[in-house]
């Protein structure tokens, strides 16, 4: 486009300084620089000052002992359309940022030194953590270096076994780079069962196999694709027959490693072994009946079943237990609040249909609860379907040094009370 130089007449007249930066890259006035890129190499004018009065990087290439020969640059790594965006955020700090844009556009912003905008991309991958891309954002977090990124994204991991499981059942959990993958499985905050994680890292090394070139990999190939992760795995805290079943039927460990593992287990070494025998957190059920449950004599027409309770220390409740029928297989449209005493909603999981087969099943909620010590709290439940099992309880439960303590709901007029009925459980995370 051609300078037009004052083609509106007064056009500065109520502007602020960001509406007259806006108004004369937008038009084009009296541009000074020029730039062209991306792989095409469009281009696109600008004005010297502007940038170097907000980038330190575009102050040394445009005024600096080393600037630029000529007035046309070359920047064939960032496109136009995210280019545009830097020069909205320097002019008049608009950015416009997206989910598709965030990360080229902090690219850009790292590469120019515009921390500001760094700022910005951060926060809004911060907000933007689920499970089915929080790899994504940890892989680009190392990549820029942001330590709080990856931190919050770990702890978004860390948080439930729920949580931790879709994680790593994603697409994207198989595109980590081993030393972000390490940090994971190397935590005792990670809180999965040790079958999973080894599962989950055998998935990970075929898949980077196959990225490699070696699309039928074999035990060699794999082995030597888990390299020290493979040393993360808690083998010592399992069960001999889960160890032998699951994990020692396939191979990737040697023949030596099985057995100084099984001797481990069975308590006839204590000889230091590679293999970690920490027990990592995990997701506890608190059930308030060790009985198995009576008759399908349960039924639903929208009322609701709600127990109270309290318990002596901090915990996390991460979801709920359930009863189900003694069909194969059966569903329940299901709606779940946890109330304070002063009837607040702290979670409300809209009605969801739960199609399971098990006499009991378990309800995880996307985050958990946070449950204060010697405080009362009511688990409501709205089921539909047909009748299910039901439980006789007893109004107190300890686990180790946790005592929870069970009580009759205002909410409850399906039948549900202290001794009798639904909630067989809780899903809590013990701190």
């Amino acid at each position: 486009m051609a300078i037009r130089e004052n083609s509106n007449g007064n056009w500065q007249a109520g502007k602020n300084v960001l509406g007259c930066n806006e108004y004369m890259l937008n038009n084009q006035i009296y541009c000074d620089v020029t730039f062209k890129v991306g792989t095409a190499g469009k281009e696109v004018k600008a004005h010297k000052y502007v940038l170097a009065s907000r980038s330190s990087v575009f102050a040394a290439m445009l005024y600096g002992s080393l600037s630029e020969a000529n007035d046309v640059i070359a920047v064939p790594d960032i496109e136009a359309e995210i280019f545009n965006i830097l020069l909205k955020f320097l002019y008049f700090e608009d950015h416009g940022i997206d989910d598709t844009t965030v990360i080229t556009t902090l690219y850009a912003a790292e590469k120019y030194a515009v921390t500001e905008l760094v700022g910005i991309c951060q926060s809004f991958l911060e907000s933007k953590i689920a499970a089915d891309n929080v790899c994504v954002i940890m892989e680009n977090a190392r990549m820029f270096n942001m330590a709080d990124l990856l931190t919050k994204c770990k702890d978004f991991i860390f948080v439930t076994g729920y949580v931790a499981s879709r994680v790593f059942e994603s697409d994207s959990f198989l595109d980590l780079k081993r030393e972000i993958l390490l940090s994971l499985v190397e935590s005792d905050e990670l809180p999965l069962e040790e079958n999973f994680i080894y599962q989950s890292l055998i998935r990970w090394a075929k898949h980077k196999c196959v990225k490699e070139g070696k699309e039928n990999p074999n035990l060699t190939d794999i082995r030597k694709m888990l390299a020290n992760t493979i040393f993360e795995v808690r083998f010592p805290t399992m069960s001999l027959e889960t160890f032998w079943k699951d994990m020692a039927s396939d191979e990737i460990l040697t023949p030596d490693e099985k057995v100084h593992i099984s001797q481990v287990i069975v308590g006839k070494t204590n000889q230091n072994t590679v293999f970690k025998s920490t027990v990592r957190k995990r997701d506890v059920h608190i059930l308030r009946s060790q009985s198995d449950p009576t008759v399908c004599s349960w039924g639903y027409a929208g009322s609701v079943d709600a127990i109270e309770f309290e318990v002596n220390k901090p915990v996390s409740l991460c979801g709920i237990l359930l009863y189900g029928n003694s069909n194969n297989q059966y569903s329940y449209d299901v709606e779940i609040k946890i109330i304070s005493l002063s009837d607040i909603v702290l979670v409300h999981m809209l009605p969801k249909k739960i199609t399971e087969s098990c006499k009991m099943f378990q309800v995880n909620f996307d985050k958990p609860c946070k449950v204060n010590p010697n405080e009362r709290y009511t688990v409501w439940v709205k089921m539909n379907g047909s009748k299910s099992y039901r439980g006789n309880y007893s109004e107190c439960v300890e686990y180790k040094d946790h005592k929870f303590k069970f009580y009759k709901s205002k909410y409850s007029n399906n039948g549900t009370d202290v001794g009798i009925g639904q909630i067989p459980g809780l899903l809590c995370y013990l701190k």
